[in-house]
């Protein structure tokens, strides 16, 4: 029930987000002879990133994410202290950590922009791919709704805040695609969606 994409750049394909079963997925999907060579992580609870040391294994792609590796970002650590759940995600390497105040990137040979949207968790990212008007949101921004913020470093008013200063002055046509549900227009949200009106 989480939402992986995979896009096509002019030196390799792009992946974002690395839900379970999505390694198999891409394999797939991808041309004989294709090279993944970049995964992004929007953030790094568990469904978003079960199968990122796998892909990574499979294909040698370079992770990128806001932060290293943490189980508290995993969401681990509170699945099993808190939940009393059994929660494991295989540790895997960021080689490129993004932190706060990078803006721009180059990967697979496409002009990325990226905003830290903090709230929903801590190391949030979205994910803009201009040239082709898509919007990566990961769980700040769904159709209809927002991620929810009642996770460690969860914040109501921080991803909101967020999502005005970030994400209101982009291009409204823009397409959203979340971490879960179906596909929007950030047009639509911010004149729709109840969190933000």
């Amino acid at each position: 029930m989480c939402n992986g994409y995979l896009l096509e750049g002019a030196d390799g394909y792009v992946a974002i987000d690395a839900p379970e079963g999505f390694a198999d997925w891409v394999l797939t999907e991808m041309p004989e002879g294709a090279r993944l060579r970049h995964l992004l992580l929007t953030h790094q609870h568990f469904d978003h990133v079960q199968d990122a040391a796998r892909l990574r294994k499979l294909t040698g792609c370079v992770i990128h994410a806001h932060s290293s590796y943490s189980p508290s970002l995993t969401l681990e650590d509170l699945a099993t202290r808190g939940w009393g759940l059994p929660l494991h995600v295989a540790a895997f390497e960021v080689d490129d950590v993004i932190g706060s105040s990078r803006t721009q990137a180059n990967w697979g040979g496409r002009e990325w922009r990226m905003y830290h949207v903090p709230g929903h968790s801590q190391d949030s990212l979205v994910y803009e791919l201009p040239d082709a008007g898509v919007l990566l949101t990961g769980d700040v921004l769904f159709a209809g709704a927002i991620g929810r913020t009642d996770f460690p470093g969860g914040s109501f008013s921080a991803l909101v805040e967020g999502i005005r200063l970030k994400l209101t002055p982009l291009d409204p046509h823009l397409r959203v695609l979340s971490g879960h549900g179906p596909a929007s227009t950030l047009q639509e949200e911010l004149l729709n969606n109840p969190y933000l009106t």
